[in-house]
């Protein structure tokens, strides 16, 4: 077991970078209903499919670039950065002009915006967080996306009842603001180092690449779950997709406050492979639930299993990464997530349509399974 500090999680700076997260997250939030909006554009299905992961893939792709500029320290900065090319790329949503490549440039500019904002606020939680309480740092960070997150929905649909998408876009303009100032008020820099070749290959020996593959994986498990599930409910009916989100989310926010201590006062190799188990079992009842019941206990299983999973899976990155690699390590471990939402959603859908949900859905549960089959194969490098 690893042995408690005393030393302060919850200082100024702490305090600053959440609140930060928490109004760039509420702005976020509002473009869950785009999908909705496009199709008033009279757009394809696959056409929209695709606006909405280019959003994705670009914040992937420009991911390591931003760890490696992160990574020397300029966390603030690169918030504010973030914010405000998110809160411009907004502006031509209130005025859509055709239906072609500008909007795929656009989603392009709000992904690249997220990648940045996200790898500087995890970066600096990361690098001033003390080693023995990384995780919980990480951990409870993490609620001030998720609790925007859950509150955004609820607003942006009053928004779309009063004033339409374009109220929604003002709105994601406005929330967006404050997370453009308030890096600034960020005291304390915690400046990394630059990166040489060599030590960027450090990132791709195979004990740094198994947190960031069952990092991969993980996002193929989540992207499926919130991707199919509301067509299953749709489909099978017994329950709603509010009760299940409901009970998720508190499920993680508990995980993140009563357990935040959890993840640091066990080993890293221990939490991390337990609560792949526990989100595994949560999708391979899904195909079985009936009712609100079965619903409740799913969700409570993926809930948990996603709220201890990752804040460990994330300081083990940082921790196999090394001092003064924060930046970088969070860029390749949340970027691996993001790529496993999009590949889990795509691939798994095909599996749907051929053999149905249920099979989608146990094979979703086999390889979030297999990411934690890494941490128990004799002699390879996750073993301490």
């Amino acid at each position: 077991m690893r042995a408690s500090s005393p030393a302060t999680i919850y200082d100024r700076d702490y305090l600053v970078v959440n609140g930060a997260n928490v109004f760039y997250s509420l702005h976020a939030t509002m473009f869950i209903f785009m999908p909705a909006y496009l199709y008033t554009l009279h757009l394809p299905a696959g056409t929209i499919g695709l606006l909405m992961a280019t959003g994705t893939l670009a914040s992937v792709l420009v991911k390591p670039l931003n760890g490696w500029l992160v990574n020397r320290g300029r966390h603030a900065l690169f918030m504010s950065l973030g914010a405000l090319l998110s809160g411009l790329a907004t502006i031509p949503w209130l005025f859509p002009h055709g239906t072609g490549a500008g909007l795929f440039l656009l989603r392009a500019c709000q992904g690249a915006a997220y990648s940045f904002f996200a790898t500087a606020a995890y970066g600096y939680v990361a690098a001033a967080a003390p080693p023995s309480r990384r995780g919980e740092a990480l951990g409870v960070f993490g609620l001030s996306f998720f609790i925007p997150t859950a509150l955004g929905s609820q607003i942006g649909e009053m928004i779309v009842g009063h004033a339409g998408f374009p109220g929604i876009f003002l709105g994601a303009m406005v929330a967006v603001l404050p997370a453009v100032l308030l890096p600034a008020a960020i005291r304390r820099r915690h400046a990394g180092a630059s990166l040489s070749r060599s030590e960027i290959r450090h990132f791709f020996a195979p004990h740094a690449l198994i947190p960031n593959t069952a990092g991969f994986l993980f996002g193929a498990a989540y992207g499926t779950i919130f991707t199919f599930l509301p067509v299953f409910l749709m489909i099978r009916g017994g329950g709603t997709l509010g009760q299940f989100v409901l009970v998720y989310s508190a499920a993680v926010v508990s995980t993140r406050t009563f357990g935040r201590g959890l993840v640091d006062r066990f080993p890293r190799e221990w939490v991390s492979p337990a609560a792949l188990l526990m989100l595994a079992a949560g999708i391979m009842g899904i195909p079985a639930l009936h009712g609100s019941p079965g619903l409740i206990l799913v969700g409570t299983a993926t809930g948990l299993g996603h709220g201890f999973l990752f804040p460990s899976l994330s300081a083990l990155a940082i921790e196999r990464a090394g001092n003064g690699r924060e930046g970088m390590a969070m860029a390749l471990y949340t970027g691996s997530f993001d790529m496993g939402t999009v590949a889990g959603s795509g691939i798994l859908g095909f599996v749907a349509d051929r053999f149905g949900y249920g099979p989608m859905f146990y094979a979703a549960a086999l390889l979030t399974a297999a990411g934690a089959a890494f941490f128990f194969i004799p002699g390879f490098p996750s073993r301490r």
